[in-house]
C-alpha cells in the first residue's frame, strides 16, 4: 500500500530519514514539526507541537483531507536533557515527558480512527534503548521511551482486530548531526580523538563497534509498515549493536 504516511519530528535527523524513505517508495509524506525541513525535500510540512491535543488533531484532519487515507504513524519526536535526578528541574522533566510519551499517546489517539476507517494502519514507535535499560541522568528520557514501549503493547491489544499494528524500535547510538555534536563536545570537555570517544564512551556497551546508520531505522520502520510485517505487533526491536542483547 502507498496511502499517507506521517512522521513526527521529521525536520532533521532520524525522523527526516524516515520520511525521505517512505517518500522514495511512493508514498504521501506529512512531517509534523515546530520547525521545517528544508524546502529542497519537497516533504508536506504542518507546525505540529505533538504535546497539544488541539494542534495534533488538526494537523491530522488537514494531512488526511489533503492526501488521503492514513496509513502509517511513525512517532519519532524527541529530545534530551542530562541532570542528577536530585536536581533535574521539573520543566524540563514535563517537557520530555509531554512530547516523547504524551505525544506518542496523542498521536496515536488520533491517528487510530481514521485507521480504523480504513481497516489498516501500522503505528510504529521511535523508542530506544533507554526504553529497556537505563543511564546516569537520563530520567526524563528513560521514563519517556519505558513509557512508550509500554503505552505501544496497549494499543497493540486494542487495534489488532482492525487490522492495525503498534510496534517499537529501540536504536542504540544513530549517527545523526545531534549524534556527532555530542562526539565533538565529549572531545573537547576531555581531549580524546573521536575514535577515542567513540569507542571509550559510546560504543562501550556494543558488541558492534559503529554507529547505527539513520538509514537503518528507516528501512526497518519501512519492513514494519509492510504486508511481511502484519502479524508482527507489540514488539520492541532493538537496533543497537548488541547493546540491548537479551532485552
Amino acid at each position: 500500500m502507498q496511502g499517507l504516511v506521517v512522521v513526527t519530528g521529521a525536520a532533521s535527523g532520524i525522523g527526516l530519514e524516515i520520511a525521505l524513505h517512505f517518500k522514495s517508495l511512493g508514498h504521501k509524506v506529512a512531517c509534523f514539526d515546530i520547525k521545517e525541513p528544508e524546502a529542497s525535500h519537497e516533504l508536506h510540512y504542518y507546525h505540529c507541537d505533538v504535546s497539544n491535543e488541539e494542534l495534533v488533531e488538526k494537523a491530522f484532519e488537514k494531512a488526511c483531507s489533503e492526501h488521503g487515507d492514513l496509513e502509517v504513524l511513525v512517532n519519532n519526536s524527541g529530545l534530551q536533557y542530562l541532570s542528577p535526578v536530585e536536581e533535574f528541574p521539573k520543566e524540563r522533566w514535563d517537557l520530555l515527558i509531554s512530547v516523547m510519551l504524551t505525544g506518542t499517546f496523542l498521536c496515536s489517539k488520533h491517528a487510530i480512527p481514521h485507521m480504523k476507517k480504513n481497516k489498516f494502519g501500522r503505528i510504529i514507535n521511535i523508542s530506544s534503548v533507554h526504553g529497556k535499560l537505563a543511564s546516569p541522568f537520563k530520567a526524563a528520557y528513560v521514563s519517556a521511551k519505558h513509557g512508550v514501549l509500554g503505552l505501544s503493547k496497549v494499543i497493540a491489544k486494542e487495534v489488532a482486530e482492525h487490522n492495525i499494528t503498534s510496534n517499537c524500535i529501540c536504536p542504540g547510538f544513530v549517527d545523526t548531526p545531534l549524534m556527532r555534536k555530542q562526539v565533538a563536545d565529549q572531545m573537547r570537555l576531555n581531549n580524546l580523538s573521536e575514535q577515542q570517544v567513540l569507542e571509550d564512551i559510546f560504543l562501550k556497551g556494543q558488541e558492534v563497534k559503529k554507529l547505527t546508520s539513520p538509514k537503518q531505522v528507516a528501512e526497518f520502520t519501512a519492513f514494519l509498515a509492510g504486508e511481511s510485517a502484519s502479524t508482527i505487533t507489540g514488539e520492541a526491536f532493538n537496533i543497537s549493536g548488541g547493546w540491548a542483547m537479551g532485552l
